[in-house]
């Protein structure tokens, strides 16, 4: 056996160990949640209950605002800036001014081994920046991509006080949800949950737990921005291209697929080509007759969630094959709008398929993007929780 197998063979042994264990984890973490709801007599509420908790909750603000039309609301924005996070600012601005706070380049590091004695100087930063915002034009969303670990209940309620509805959304709570404490709160969203009006998650079965801390949670989806995630009349250049890292189960899938003759092509850390522009990566997509993805969660095959590519790359115009994940269901049909696979082998047969149909495959790259432009925009998602709030006019 060559250097390179054994090492792929012991990467792939510890992966498997890994992902069970992460599976271990997620299953207990929930049967733990869904207990604790029990015996708080506490469940998950259908839209109409969720919509009036919320506007109860909002009527017993000092400080109301009035539903505004689309245009004239003032959003504050409070994520760091750093990667995909740059699409919100861009998808919100529709709906008036938008204010943003990135606190990493206010110097802030959230990740800092010493955050612990500085994180309220940058809590009292936000605050004083929200401030200054409110009075410019009375804010009426505070939506952030924050956690207890880059914000506190307190910060919120403040700004809460101020006439603000706040939304927080969060799209990895399956796994390290509620985590560890730190200085005495948990440092994910579960640590200001109760604090934040509407708490956001991409994962379905998450509801719960955000119920369980006390705080209102809502099932809201990653989406994509058509002013970024376009189409592009480039020629093909791959039959078969994956954007991601190289880690976990991922290299044994693609080396299986190089061994029944498929030639996936990888961009991303780890992988030979390394990673791509953002404008590269959404160009890949029409370079591509096929954007192979991937649903697990780190390690694991079987623990899996929506991924901002699942909207991306369809929105982009590709034609997109992921892992079979029950919760795509939600947002597509499969086999008409993207197309799905349940192992490696089940993989290697539809891209096969696929590129010996190209007609069919031009009618599910199509149907992908109609589907995406119709229900999975971002401006949409915004819309639909800004109206539930009562923040928007209908």
């Amino acid at each position: 056996m060559s250097y390179l197998s054994k090492k792929i063979t012991s990467t792939h042994s510890y992966s498997l160990v890994r992902g069970v264990h992460q599976e271990f984890t997620a299953r207990y973490r929930h049967f733990g949640y869904t207990q604790k709801a029990k015996k708080m007599g506490a469940r998950n509420l259908n839209s109409s209950e969720l919509k009036a908790e919320l506007r109860k909750r909002l009527s017993s603000r000092r400080i109301k605002r009035p539903a505004k039309s689309k245009g004239d609301m003032h959003i504050f924005l409070a994520s760091k800036m750093g990667n995909w996070e740059t699409i919100l600012p861009v998808s919100l601005k529709s709906f008036g001014r938008v204010t943003v706070y990135d606190w990493t380049q206010k110097g802030f590091d959230h990740l800092s081994p010493n955050w612990l004695t500085c994180r309220q100087q940058m809590y009292d930063d936000m605050l004083g920046e929200f401030k200054k915002a409110n009075q410019i034009q009375p804010v009426d969303a505070v939506v952030g991509y924050l956690s207890g670990n880059t914000c506190s209940p307190a910060t919120l309620r403040e700004m809460a006080n101020e006439g603000a509805t706040i939304f927080n959304f969060c799209l990895d709570d399956k796994l390290q949800f509620p985590g560890k404490k730190y200085g005495g709160r948990y440092r994910s969203p579960a640590g200001i949950a109760e604090a934040v009006d509407l708490n956001l998650t991409s994962a379905p079965d998450s509801t719960i737990k955000y119920v369980c801390h006390g705080g209102l949670a809502y099932f809201w989806p990653e989406a994509a921005c058509p002013e970024i995630h376009k189409p592009y009349n480039l020629p093909y250049k791959y039959d078969v291209s994956f954007i991601g890292a190289r880690y976990g189960w991922r290299p044994r899938f693609i080396e299986k697929l190089h061994k029944k003759g498929i030639n996936v092509v990888c961009f991303g850390n780890g992988w030979d080509n390394g990673p791509l522009t953002k404008e590269g990566m959404i160009k890949l997509y029409s370079e591509s007759r096929i954007n192979l993805g991937f649903s697990g969660i780190g390690h694991s095959r079987r623990l899996m969630c929506l991924k901002g590519r699942d909207f991306e790359v369809p929105m982009s115009g590709g034609l997109y094959l992921t892992q079979s994940n029950p919760e795509l269901s939600l947002v597509f049909k499969s086999g008409e709008e993207i197309l799905t696979y349940e192992g490696h082998e089940d993989c290697a047969k539809t891209i096969k398929n696929i590129l010996s149909n190209p007609k069919k495959a031009e009618l599910i790259r199509n149907a992908g993007r109609e589907r995406c432009l119709k229900d999975h925009t971002y401006q949409a998602r915004w819309e639909d929780i800004f109206k539930l709030a009562g923040l928007l006019k209908p």
